[in-house]
């Protein structure tokens, strides 16, 4: 923070070139989104009671990690898992949940299993990608021998085919435990020491007798109320019963049950999904303001300053709310809310979001780009192959060292991310370029290599920080520093990429910025294979923060090609307009 170091310099140049200019002007690339929702169908079941099923919402379970929390939480989870959406024929999660528990044996003939792969279909002699648990199992489980020898091979010898089939064999076996009542674990042990909750078939073994009557008894009575109810519309007696079933466990599990106000604010977060609505939110305000950078770069007489006042002000509000969610996250889960994948995914769009508001006063374009990045983000967050589900921390995680060492680094990503973003605006400002604009565009392509570098030296000095903290953490947690993990040898290689391209202004040849902003685009990939790769497609101590493993997209290849096209198109047209419209130094102005 010297004020003669690069830093402090590329603070300077900014402004300096901000008070020469009327106007920011960008233009970026961005992925279309496809919103498709759900078609609103009456559930052939019969009609639960809205506010039934947000009282039954309410009523604590037990999972299988131990967490004590709404079957809200719970009914969520496995329609996910199961029919990989939040809804079933405009049935909620909840209600989807109940059902089931109430009638199974119409929900066994029920297509709610998620079937994709072609040759499971085959095997099971269906057409349509949902099957029901009656089309696997009557007459013998059909996915048995499959099944057993996919389990039976090692891990790294499973084909695609194999994970497909342990996938629905999973679908299949949580199907399973709903049907039977397994998943209703409501019922606490009286003075357990473990703290022990236990569906209905287990209170012959596990419950005092008066405790055992009165499960038996309550449960079945209310489960056969909520079937009358659907018939007759009168949920007087399912509520009362559902009032006694939650006394019962404020009796025998007061020791371990959440509060209400937390209990509330976690069916409140279920609920409300904010993370997708911010999603869709950040699309529109980044697109708005990229339009408006548009139109700056090559319609500058159009004044457009209230759109942007009014976009920077959005802006901050979702900040604010995305801060919330995360708080409120961190609330209920009683941990920070970046432990795995979904959750790091995020608090990337948020460190993301802090980093443009950061720039937003010296650059327009930098708080349209993160806001587009914010959005994609949460986007990929909200991707089936992740799983935003609270859940219990492993022990390795349990450790102050988390918040920080996994934060920090983690919040470089959004502003490295920044810096590829950037770059590639920049790359496409080039091929933009004539010589009717080349003064207003060469202008904002010189103030997106400060904001470049500025953001680049902000992520390094973060993920340098962050790995050296990640080894106290390790030592904490393993017993030592280094040991050449994959996530650790990655994080190494990233820290190597960037060290060299914020310091590339040193080397004669690379100090323009053509060469810098295809470094900065090119850097992400190191970040990439860091996060994604090592967390998704290799094995370490690390696997913790990963999900499930995936396919390569198709996507990516596309996305590289595309890349590297405009890097090729864009080296020819800078070499067209010639030297002189690139500076051999962008700081030997500044004093």
């Amino acid at each position: 923070f010297n004020k003669n170091s690069r830093f402090q310099k590329l603070i300077r140049a900014l402004t300096k070139l901000k008070a020469q200019r009327a106007a920011v002007l960008a233009i970026i690339l961005v992925s279309s989104t496809v919103f498709i929702s759900n078609a609103q169908v009456v559930s052939p079941f019969g009609k639960i009671d809205q506010s039934h099923a947000k009282s039954f919402g309410e009523l604590l379970v037990q999972s299988n990690e131990g967490r004590i929390e709404p079957i809200n939480s719970v009914a969520s989870k496995i329609l996910r898992k199961v029919y990989k959406n939040d809804r079933y024929n405009g049935m909620s999660a909840v209600e989807v949940f109940l059902d089931m528990n109430a009638d199974p044996n119409k929900w066994a003939a029920e297509k709610i299993i998620k079937v994709s792969n072609k040759e499971i279909k085959m095997i099971l002699g269906v057409t349509s990608n949902y099957v029901s648990y009656n089309e696997v199992v009557l007459g013998g489980y059909k996915l048995a021998k499959q099944v057993e020898e996919a389990y039976g091979k090692e891990p790294g010898a499973r084909n695609k085919l194999d994970k497909e089939i342990m996938t629905v064999d999973e679908r299949v076996n949580i199907c399973y435990l709903v049907l039977s009542g397994e998943m209703m674990k409501i019922f606490p042990i009286p003075d357990d020491p473990n703290h022990t909750w236990i569906f209905l078939r287990l209170s012959e073994q596990r419950l005092p007798e008066e405790n055992r009557e009165f499960a038996i008894r309550t449960l079945s009575n209310y489960l056969m109320a909520v079937n009358d109810a659907k018939k007759t519309a009168n949920w007087e007696q399912a509520n009362r019963l559902l009032i006694e079933l939650k006394g019962n466990q404020v009796k025998y599990g007061r020791d371990v049950i959440p509060n209400q106000a937390k209990i509330k604010l976690e069916n409140f977060y279920i609920n409300f999904n904010i993370f997708s609505k911010l999603a869709i939110l950040y699309l529109i305000v980044g697109l708005v303001l990229l339009i408006g950078a548009f139109i700056n770069i090559f319609k500058p007489e159009i004044k457009l300053k209230k759109v942007n006042k009014i976009g920077i002000l959005l802006v901050l509000i979702l900040f604010v709310l995305h801060s919330a969610g995360l708080a409120i996250r961190w609330y209920i889960s009683g941990h920070a809310p970046w432990s795995n994948g979904y959750e790091s995914m995020i608090f990337i769009s948020w460190a993301a979001c802090l980093s443009g508001l950061v720039f937003a006063k010296k650059s327009q374009m930098a708080l349209a780009v993160t806001t587009v990045l914010s959005a994609s983000t949460l986007l990929i967050a909200g991707l089936s192959w992740m799983s935003p589900e609270i859940t219990n921390l492993v022990p390795v995680l349990k450790s102050y060292w988390l918040i920080i060492h996994v934060a920090i680094v983690t919040a470089s990503y959004g502003f490295l991310a920044i810096g590829a973003l950037l770059g590639l605006t920049n790359l496409i400002l080039i091929i933009l370029r004539n010589e009717r604009n080349n003064t207003r565009v060469t202008y904002t392509i010189r103030e997106l290599v400060y904001i470049i570098e500025i953001a680049l030296i902000i992520g390094l000095f973060l993920l340098t920080i962050g790995s050296f903290l990640g080894g106290v953490w390790a030592n904490e947690s393993w017993g030592r520093y280094w040991g050449w993990d994959p996530k650790e040898t990655w994080a190494m290689v990233t820290i190597l990429v960037y060290s060299f391209i914020v310091h590339m202004h040193k080397i004669p040849g690379l100090k323009g910025y053509f060469p810098v902003s295809v470094a900065a685009l090119l850097g992400l990939g190191s970040v990439l294979m860091t996060y994604f790769g090592v967390n998704y497609y290799l094995s370490g101590l690390h696997s913790y923060a990963s999900g499930d493993a995936i396919p390569i997209p198709m996507g990516l290849y596309i996305a590289v090609a595309v890349i590297l096209i405009v890097i090729i198109i864009a080296f020819f047209r800078n070499l067209k307009l010639g030297a002189g419209a690139e500076p051999d130094d962008l700081l030997d102005d500044v004093n």
